[in-house]
């Protein structure tokens, strides 16, 4: 199995929103390679004009710095509306024109792919057992939509995050491969399985709907993309990998590795999704990053890059491949 370790920079949101900053940290900080882009630090709503300068600016600090934008994910802002399950029709049509938007942004920075949890119904509508089939649905016929805008593109793959509301459709694992099949059904690229490894806490499940490892064992081989964080078994934390947070915190990296392998995964891109409050300082939430790069990569068998002098890229092997 090869895994590949990147970064999702929603870390970089407000903060740094110059890519030639955030490019710089990845890369030089970090020794990373792969970049989940997130649209925090660029709305597909803006004006064409300023999409394009913004892409072009992520392009040209990729050749600089040698990273790649692998993938582009929803992010915080656009998680907060209802987008493709709001109970009015006229929001949830909008909502296609969000998804028609992301994949052209997406295709802009260069992405191979666009995803994330894009739908969450209102507790009215939830609540109602005659709207259950109905919100299935159009969850469905939503995703599916945005593969083909996605296809159109020429991006390779749209993704779904299970996330732990039950208003999102997803918290139960017997539903999941079910779900997996709806949505790949006739459609022109894979519509993918992101798991997050901290997810798994909903107050709604119980039993094996709150095993990671079991999600993992069951889903990794059909979930390429895999969110990384800690957290303590209550909440979705979004904690970095520090010492402190690993004492508290439940997730176990060699865990998540062996649930990954047993699950017939034959490659998955790893991002760390670490959020902070904004009121962090900025400071601390970089040494804080420094830390859990430096323990996920005991993890991790792929050569991490980093941008040498001259602009030339050396090799560090880390972990379990500098021993092999």
């Amino acid at each position: 199995m090869k895994l590949h370790l990147g970064i999702n920079n929603i870390y970089a949101a407000k903060r740094w929103p110059e890519p030639d900053e955030w490019g710089k940290q990845v890369t030089q900080r970090w020794g990373l390679k792969h970049v989940q882009f997130c649209f925090d630090l660029l709305d597909p709503r803006c004006t064409p004009e300023a999409r394009k300068a913004m892409a072009g600016k992520v392009r040209e600090a990729a050749a600089k710095y040698g990273f790649e934008i692998h993938s582009v994910f929803i992010g915080a802002a656009a998680y907060t509306y209802n987008l493709l399950l709001h109970p009015f029709a006229e929001f949830r049509k909008d909502a296609l024109d969000w998804c028609q938007l992301a994949a052209i942004t997406a295709a802009e920075l260069g992405a191979q792919g666009v995803g994330g949890p894009i739908a969450a119904a209102s507790m009215r509508d939830y609540r109602d057992p005659g709207k259950r089939q109905f919100l299935q649905d159009a969850l469905v016929e939503g995703m599916q939509a945005w593969a083909r805008y996605a296809a159109d593109q020429g991006l390779k793959f749209v993704c779904w995050e299970p996330a732990p509301i039950g208003r999102e459709m997803l918290i139960r694992l017997d539903e999941a491969k079910n779900l997996y099949e709806r949505l790949n059904h006739n459609v022109p690229i894979p519509i993918h399985f992101l798991l997050d490894v901290g997810h798994q806490c909903s107050y709604e499940a119980t039993g094996k709907d709150r095993d990671t490892y079991l999600w993992l064992r069951e889903l990794g081989k059909i979930s390429p993309l895999l969110h990384l964080q800690q957290m303590d078994g209550v909440w979705d934390r979004h904690w970095s990998f520090t010492k402190a947070h690993n004492a508290e915190g439940v997730v176990q990296m060699d865990q998540v590795v062996k649930a990954l392998e047993e699950s017939g995964a034959e490659e998955v891109y790893l991002f760390p999704e670490l959020i902070h409050p904004f009121e962090f300082p900025e400071d601390k939430l970089l040494e804080e990053l420094d830390e859990s790069y430096e323990y996920l990569k005991q993890y991790v068998r792929e050569p991490v890059h980093a941008q040498g002098a001259g602009g030339a890229m050396r090799t560090k092997i880390t972990g379990d491949a500098a021993a092999a």
